[in-house]
């Protein structure tokens, strides 16, 4: 393979600085959750930050294109390595971070996951060759949920602490022969600070020779954003899977950062414990999938692929808004994951093998664009007064539009399967 060395490198990178994202999404949404008892303050300020990526997310798509890709993940390792180091420092002096600075480190965290994704898989398309892009997707997808289960244990860990003696957990009895005591925020997001530095150690030893190349354009952003969008007039079908291929991503995105520590908190009685866990489960079942969705749909095409998943996981909302059980709800979890992971599995080989890499970030930017209208709208709605005190229905308004999606894709598979691309 072509370029393996820095492939490793990548891998390494996109591993440590996963580590840092996973603990803080998980950290932090739980501490609006729990310690300050506002899961509707957290929703307002999750639907401003989603607000602010919707424009941020169209500039990224161009950036993705226009610069080279690895200058771009050097940058977004330093800005967080900065933000979350300052914030730290700023604990660890004063004792505490204030809510508009845990506020900030969230938003920071988030506008790094916008921008390094897109920069990922352009910039592995652009250094591997065609025929590895399926093996490409599936070692991508396994090494990203191997790092949030982790960061999943770890942040269970950090957030409750541990307690020598007898423990309990999902109604089993066991010892526990040493003590954890629990992590302040500060020291959390020095850890984050630390990792993003190392990340972007590695990332700074890359070095590698494009497999394809790419043109430079002229123009400002709204011109060269224009370019992108003139390639999904001319491949209208591009824009229907891109779009309804990532939809069970909507609503993975908006339960567990969102719909998820309220309902484990408020209908299943669980704790800080209980939500990481969860995500543990969840990241166990994304790494099942990462392993095995391509030998499963290896007779079948990637949207037919994308289709069964895509049901799967609208089932799995509307029985996870059913049940009360938080062990039954854990391996709901596991399977939500299967069917997003899988899914993504399937849409990434997709694009990457129909998508130019010359207009791939500008791409994605539009199927982010409105990904993020769709996070806004659901976002808000749960806010409400109505929906927080009744998270079930959250689960079951997802799931019927996760079937919409399905039936989308059923209608216009032939002729996905089928396209030819119009450059």
């Amino acid at each position: 393979m072509k370029n393996l060395k820095a492939l490793i490198l990548l891998f390494s990178a996109n591993t440590i600085s996963g580590f840092s994202q996973g603990v803080s999404m998980i950290a932090i949404p739980w501490y609006f959750t729990d310690t300050l008892e506002a899961p509707a303050l957290f929703g307002t300020i999750y639907f401003c930050i989603t607000c602010v990526s919707l424009i941020w997310g169209m500039y990224v798509g161009t950036l993705v294109d226009k610069y080279n890709r690895r200058n771009l993940f050097l940058g977004e390792n330093v800005f967080g390595a900065v933000t979350f180091l300052s914030m730290a420092s700023y604990g660890l002096i004063n004792g505490a971070i204030p809510t508009p600075l845990v506020t900030i480190c969230f938003a920071a965290t988030f506008f790094v996951y916008n921008v390094h994704y897109p920069t990922l898989y352009a910039f592995s398309q652009e250094i591997i060759e065609r025929k590895h892009y399926g093996k490409i997707s599936t070692w991508l997808e396994v090494q990203g949920q191997v790092t949030s289960m982790t960061a999943g244990a770890l942040a269970a860990l950090l957030m409750t602490g541990v307690q020598a003696g007898e423990t309990s957990l999902l109604g089993f009895s066991f010892y526990v022969p040493f003590t954890i005591e629990a992590w302040s925020l500060p020291k959390i997001f020095l850890m984050d600070g630390i990792t993003y530095t190392i990340s972007f150690i590695l990332i700074s030893m890359i070095r590698y020779e494009p497999t394809v190349i790419r043109t430079k354009e002229s123009g400002n952003v709204l011109t060269q954003l224009k370019q992108g969008i003139r390639f999904l007039q001319k491949n209208p079908l591009i824009f229907v899977f891109g779009n309804a291929s990532y939809f069970i991503f909507v609503t993975v995105m908006v339960t567990n950062y969102f719909v998820l520590p309220n309902h484990i908190k408020v209908v299943l009685g669980g704790d800080g414990n209980a939500y990481a866990l969860g995500e543990m489960f969840y990241g166990m079942g994304a790494l099942g999938a990462g392993f095995s969705i391509r030998y499963i749909f290896k007779k079948t095409s990637t949207v037919l692929g994308n289709i069964i998943l895509t049901i799967l996981g609208a089932s799995i909302l509307i029985i996870m808004g059913s049940t009360t059980n938080l062990p039954i709800f854990f391996v709901l979890l596991f399977f939500l994951a299967v069917s997003n992971s899988g899914s993504r599995i399937m849409r990434v080989i997709y694009m990457l093998e129909h998508v130019p890499n010359q207009v791939i970030g500008r791409t994605q930017s539009v199927f982010q664009v409105i990904n993020v209208l769709l996070r806004m709208f659901f976002i808000g709605l749960f806010s409400l007064v109505f929906f927080t005190e009744r998270t079930y229905l959250d689960f079951y308004i997802l799931g019927a539009c996760a079937f919409v999606a399905a039936v989308i894709l059923l209608i216009y598979y032939r002729r996905l399967v089928d396209i030819e691309i119009v450059e």
